[in-house]
């Protein structure tokens, strides 16, 4: 509900503690040089079975769409990569650019870049 171009802080109504840690990943490196965003982004897949899915959040700039996987704390779950190769997957159908993926931890405030 966040506008992540022009965040207004004072619209939502949560501790100061919750928007501290949305202020810092806003301000990360990770999402400073996005164009567009997308979030919650749902997409049904229709091959030889039916695949749906919501990622979290996608940030596209000039030549890439970075995806993120939000995580309430451990990022360190093999089946998260799983996840993320299934976005990945489907996004490459659909754009011609780079693809990035991270999941973000955010109890921990880190983000980690999944190849």
């Amino acid at each position: 509900m966040l506008d992540f171009k022009n965040p207004n802080f004072d619209e939502l109504d949560i501790p100061i503690y919750y928007k501290e840690k949305i202020k810092k990943f806003l301000n990360s490196e990770l999402v400073r040089d996005g164009i567009n965003f997308y979030k919650e982004y749902e997409f049904i897949e229709k091959d030889n079975d039916i695949k749906h899915g919501i990622i979290d959040l996608i940030i596209e700039t000039e030549d890439t769409l970075k995806i993120i996987d939000y995580k309430l704390k451990n990022i360190d779950d093999n089946a998260y990569i799983e996840q993320l190769l299934g976005y990945e997957n489907y996004l490459k159908k659909i754009s011609n650019k780079k693809i990035e993926k991270y999941l973000y931890s955010i109890v921990d405030e880190t983000i980690k870049r999944v190849n």
